[in-house]
């Protein structure tokens, strides 16, 4: 601890002056603290104060010449001044490459600025190809939902057609085949056993068709009269249960089933219909002049499905 000459403040640390012993803090010696630290040993032991060193600049008198000492101390200080100098040179000989740096990193900001601005224009031509990419598959996603929509038109018009063309059909299940058979007598013993009879004449054609996922072909009569057809129909729903042997097939159990002549997609509408009236509890399910019929009971009304949105009026 001491107290500077000058400013009469006490200090921790300062420094003095090795020609009048005087101590001053770092501020009246006009030094910082870490300035007086890169002084070194000596440079500090040989150190002056501002009034030492005025005094030792101010010219001799002519009367009192200047002493060893003072000379000694004078080279001392030139010494110090001149070490200084170098170090401060020896920083500043670095400042031409520490520009030459900063230019090349100018010259580097320049040239990411521009990649920078390059990959900008890059991303704006990438947002409008996009939006037009876009533009486009909104264009041919309408397009195609519209395709869909004019085909999905045609396959029912072409399904209506092919049930239309159907309308005066019959198709008999499970009639077992046999070598040489007479269809036309089949038709006679089946009429026979519902009790219900009509001219063969009345019959366009008859024959035996593949029944998809079965071994086995169906029988089709083809009727001229369309409440012929009806009436046979009726007739051998009325009969309740007709078996093959009930038509001349000794020992056979097998159930025979005459229906309306549907199509493959008839068929699965029936099919989905049948099984969501089960579900709904819906008691009647039938076919009329190719059209799928339903109702719930006794009570209520009868209502027609036509294709498979129609299941929602199931209720």
């Amino acid at each position: 601890m001491g107290r500077c000459t000058i400013c009469n403040n006490q200090f921790s640390d300062g420094v003095q002056c090795s020609a009048c012993g005087k101590q001053l803090d770092f501020g009246c010696a006009g030094l910082t603290e870490a300035g007086w630290r890169r002084l070194g040993t000596d440079r500090r032991s040989a150190w002056r104060c501002p009034s030492c060193r005025t005094a030792s600049s101010a010219p001799l008198s002519p009367i009192e010449p200047a002493s060893s000492a003072t000379i000694l101390h004078e080279i001392r200080e030139i010494k110090l001044q001149m070490a200084e100098f170098h170090e401060i040179k020896d920083k500043l000989d670095c400042l031409p490459n520490l520009v030459e740096e900063i230019k090349s990193m100018k010259a580097d900001i320049a040239d990411l600025k521009k990649s920078c601005n390059f990959s900008a224009g890059l991303i704006d031509d990438l947002k409008v190809k996009s939006a037009d990419i876009d533009k486009k598959v909104v264009d041919l996603e309408g397009r195609l939902s519209a395709a869909e929509d004019k085909i999905n038109n045609l396959n029912s018009q072409l399904s209506n057609s092919e049930q239309r063309s159907r309308l005066n059909n019959v198709e008999i299940k499970g009639v077992p085949s046999r070598k040489d058979e007479n269809l036309f007598q089949i038709a006679e013993a089946i009429c026979r056993e519902i009790g219900y009879s009509f001219p063969k004449t009345q019959i366009n054609y008859i024959s035996r068709v593949p029944t998809y996922n079965s071994k086995e072909k169906a029988i089709v009569i083809c009727f001229l009269n369309r409440y012929i057809k009806e009436d046979f129909i009726s007739a051998a729903r009325n009969h309740k249960l007709l078996k093959a042997e009930d038509l001349g097939f000794h020992g056979s159990q097998q159930r025979v089933f005459v229906n309306d002549h549907l199509n493959s997609e008839s068929k699965q509408l029936l099919n989905k219909v049948k099984q969501t009236a089960k579900e709904k509890k819906y008691a009647y399910v039938w076919v009329k002049f190719g059209k799928i019929h339903v109702r719930k009971n006794d009570n209520s009304g009868v209502f027609i499905v036509n294709k498979l949105s129609d299941l929602n009026k199931f209720v």
